[in-house]
């Protein structure tokens, strides 16, 4: 059962996190729209070419980073 509680004290709170919320979903949303333009030259420009240590950094730098925001924005969906 949920107990819904009208108390002022906690609009701040709940404010603060409508507000938090809505900046990951926006920088999850900006990251996303520059791996989708820069994605082909991403391509010719690192799949295609010798791997290195500094390409599997680049590589898991990029992509966790985008996996760990989506993990983030399953995680406080309720």
């Amino acid at each position: 059962m949920t107990i819904i509680s009208n108390d002022p004290t906690w609009w701040p709170t709940i404010n603060a996190n409508i507000l938090s919320s809505y900046f990951i979903i926006a920088s999850f949303i900006v990251v996303t729209y520059d791996w989708v333009l820069i994605f082909g030259q991403e391509v010719e420009l690192v799949w295609r070419q010798r791997w290195s240590l500094m390409t599997v950094l680049y590589l898991a730098v990029r992509y966790l980073g985008i996996f760990f925001a989506a993990l983030n924005i399953l995680g406080m969906s309720p």
